[in-house]
């Protein structure tokens, strides 16, 4: 089934839990044989397929034992910062700065009997 966002958290571990027992069996390999490749426990495998939660460590040795991790820069891409946004010295912000303050930036200060 194809995401669209809408869905909750509960619907996505379950398709992300059958489209690894998809690939998993596929490949082909058994739980027990993914889990001692991943490093993780069966019982860990079974929850991810399962569409339980699991430790975000333990998803990243299986998608690395069934060769998807490279997957995540499609997933998660770098951004690229244009140089307007660096600061002093060539940092990356590390912080976003608030609408609300923007926007106060841009009108003009009063006290506040003159408003």
């Amino acid at each position: 089934m194809r995401i669209s966002g809408e869905e909750n958290n509960t619907f996505l571990l379950r398709e992300i839990g059958e489209r690894i027992r998809d690939i998993r069996i596929a490949v082909p390999l058994t739980q027990k044989e993914m889990a001692e490749k991943a490093g993780v426990s069966p019982r860990t495998v079974e929850r991810i397929e399962n569409g339980e939660n699991v430790k975000i460590e333990n998803l990243l040795n299986i998608l690395r034992t069934l060769g998807l991790l490279e997957n995540l820069n499609i997933l998660i891409p770098e951004q690229e910062i244009p140089p307007s946004v660096l600061i002093d010295r060539g940092k990356k912000r590390v912080r976003a700065v608030s609408q609300k303050l923007e926007n106060a930036k841009d009108s003009e200060w009063k006290w506040g009997d003159e408003a």
